[in-house]
């Protein structure tokens, strides 16, 4: 069977994930999180601009 790379895994390929961890834990301010991590909010929030989501509740219906 073939193998082949979605769009957004070669979108979040230009993000290496841990300069990124890098990048957030040092920049980080607030409060601790709760259930999404770091990049799982990342992933979601690039998901979102590019289907052209308008709010969170499209995106969750995106999504699921």
């Amino acid at each position: 069977m073939a193998y082949c790379n979605t769009i957004l895994n070669q979108l979040a390929s230009f993000f290496p994930r841990h300069d990124f961890e890098k990048l957030a834990t040092q920049y980080h301010q607030g409060q601790k999180f709760r259930s999404f991590n770091r990049w799982s909010q990342f992933m979601a929030m690039m998901i979102a601009q590019l289907t052209g989501r308008k709010s969170l509740r499209d995106l969750v219906g995106n999504i699921a």
